[in-house]
């Protein structure tokens, strides 16, 4: 997903981290796991310092950060093939 799809209430389906972090690591919260997968929404939108926009999510009555880079429209689900699902830890 892109940043132009980043907007507050927007559902979205939470994907792995793709990448490290400027400080060398994956940025992920070990807590976060569980969630990969699952549908979020967007509870607000900031601009991170290592250039990709990042998301305060809203799922399992939980809140996390997550890159915009790592998450795909809850609605676009159906148009992901296989190895996409499993990419993003989407259970078909």
């Amino acid at each position: 997903m892109d940043n132009t799809y980043a907007e507050i209430g927007t559902h979205v389906i939470l994907g792995k981290h793709k990448r490290l972090t400027n400080y060398g690591t994956d940025w992920i919260d070990g807590r976060m796991d569980e969630y990969i997968g699952k549908e979020a929404v967007i509870r607000d939108v900031f601009q991170a310092t290592d250039g990709c926009c990042v998301c305060y999510v809203d799922v399992d009555e939980g809140y996390y950060y997550w890159r915009v880079e790592d998450m795909i429209l809850a609605s676009d689900v159906t148009l992901l093939t296989p190895r996409q699902m499993a990419e993003l830890g989407i259970e078909s």
